[in-house]
């Protein structure tokens, strides 16, 4: 835990400062263009929207309902992050039909990668 390092709540992954930025950019342009899609969107960090709920002891980035469709997704500065909350999503998903769980790896300005 060198400067510029934090801890997050909840198990998340340490990233540095320019990370969670890219972090919350990544959300935010998620959610949003959800949201412009018609989707009600709930997305944790994000001044505006709801927070997620919590899933299986995880709080996902984003979580979207449209019709009887739900998508809950990751946002991720880094393929390796987050493994275990990946995990539990992927197989709470996969218990239902309607649900779909993704990973959204983000560059430095929260575009997709």
């Amino acid at each position: 835990n060198g400067p510029g390092s934090i801890f997050t709540n909840a198990g998340m992954a340490i990233r540095s400062i320019i990370g969670l930025n890219a972090h919350c950019k990544g959300i935010y342009r998620e959610a949003i263009h959800l949201k412009q899609e018609g989707w009600y969107v709930m997305a944790d960090h994000i001044p505006g929207f709801d927070s997620p709920p919590e899933i299986e002891g995880f709080v996902p980035d984003i979580y979207a309902i449209r019709a009887t469709c739900t998508y809950i997704i990751e946002i991720e500065t880094s393929n390796k992050d987050d493994k275990n909350q990946h995990t539990a999503l992927k197989k709470y998903a996969r218990q239902y039909s309607r649900i779909r769980f993704f990973v959204r790896v983000v560059d430095a300005a929260g575009r997709r990668v």
